[in-house]
């Protein structure tokens, strides 16, 4: 009897299917599924739709109110005010939204299950900002009746007012996912919140008093020398005269220190502000010819874009004054004023800035949202919990 040895191979184990960790790519269905687990999750309770009633209500009630009360004829305020208000709304709901969209899913516990599923970090990223920005775009989307018929009135073609719609939503998207990365980065919701309203803040009043503040760091000093009649030699009847040729008095001279600013170099800071991103997507009215153009006299948007468009031109040397051989005094210096107002009017606009720093906001905010989404999982030790 023979017996035959046999070798027997043991089966390999099985390749384990070690997670490579959550890419950060979003996918379509992803960035879907998210949100709409987001607006499911995050429905308002009854408080909250109180507050979103009374909220939109005012809106619709503040607009139909600068709507009747416009008067007649061609008219801008009621379309600003509502531009600035949808602008105003958009800020408080869509950040203070997604301020707590991370921290608060860490909180409670959801945020773990969702980051083991095959969800990247980009879905859940995405997904959260898709979702708190949609609630924002609801509460402008209310106002749309009231800024067609005040665009009418105001002399904006079609394509002027989608375009400044469209710059607030986008405005609003960036804000959106500026709480979005300060929710992944603080860990209570009260920080995160707060940082998020201290940044709009600072995009907003913060832009103005810095640029108010650094002035005085772009000012030169320049001695000028000023030439006026002295009309201390003239009658009484002379000084009451409107005909009255001020250059036959004797000429004084007063030797003076004026600041020379050359704020086109800090100008950039006026540029990112958010009214201002606005003002430079308004169309140009031009003071002396609004009426032939068919629009209204130039308003609150108008006003910002010339003052903007003031700094952001070089100014001219000061020079001294010379009034003694001016006729009839110093009345041409008005006429220069005028004339410079109507020049930066007609200046060009320049929405590039703003909308460019507001879109690099807008990416690093993404960026750092879906960092700290990841998990790490090739680091992490056997038996880690992820939470």
């Amino acid at each position: 009897m023979t017996t035959a040895a046999s070798k027997t191979t043991a089966p390999a184990p099985a390749k384990l299917d070690v997670p490579k960790g959550n890419p950060w790519l979003p996918t379509w269905s992803g960035v879907g599924l998210v949100a709409r687990i987001e607006m499911l999750r995050r429905r308002p309770t009854r408080k909250g739709y109180i507050f979103y009633g009374i909220l939109l209500g005012s809106i619709v009630l503040l607009s139909l109110a600068a709507t009747l009360t416009a008067g007649d004829g061609k008219t801008s305020t009621p379309l600003e005010l509502i531009l600035i208000m949808v602008l105003g709304t958009g800020y408080l709901i869509g950040p203070s939204l997604s301020a707590t969209a991370i921290n608060g899913d860490s909180t409670d516990g959801v945020l773990a299950p969702m980051q083991m599923t095959r969800l990247t970090a980009g879905d859940l990223a995405f997904g959260k900002l898709l979702a708190t920005w949609t609630v924002s775009a609801i509460a402008l989307v209310s106002t749309a009746p009231f800024l067609w018929y005040a665009a009418v009135r105001s002399g904006w073609t079609g394509v002027e007012l989608l375009t400044a719609v469209g710059v607030i939503f986008f405005l609003v998207l960036v804000a959106t996912a500026t709480g979005l990365a300060w929710s992944s980065i603080a860990a209570r919701n009260a920080v995160s919140v707060a940082l998020t309203h201290v940044t709009s803040g600072m995009l907003g009043l913060g832009t103005l008093i810095v640029f108010a503040f650094t002035t005085p760091l772009v000012t030169e000093s320049v001695t000028v020398t000023d030439h006026y009649p002295d009309w201390s030699q003239a009658t009484q009847q002379q000084q009451v005269d409107p005909s009255f040729d001020p250059s036959t008095l004797p000429c004084l001279s007063q030797t003076q220190t004026q600041g020379w600013r050359h704020t086109e170099r800090t100008a950039w800071m006026l540029l990112i502000n958010p009214v201002v991103v606005i003002g430079e997507t308004s169309p140009i009215v031009n003071p002396e010819t609004y009426k032939a153009d068919g629009r209204a006299q130039p308003g609150f948007l108008a006003f910002v874009h010339t003052q903007v468009s003031i700094e952001r031109t070089p100014s001219a040397k000061p020079v001294g004054q010379n009034t003694c051989s001016v006729p009839n005094g110093a009345s041409g210096l008005g006429n220069q004023w005028q004339d410079e107002q109507t020049a930066a009017a007609l200046h060009s606009r320049q929405p590039w800035v703003g909308l460019g720093f507001y879109g690099l906001l807008g990416i690093g905010s993404m960026i750092i949202a879906v960092r700290r989404l990841r998990v790490p999982y090739k680091k992490l030790g056997v038996g880690t919990r992820v939470a």
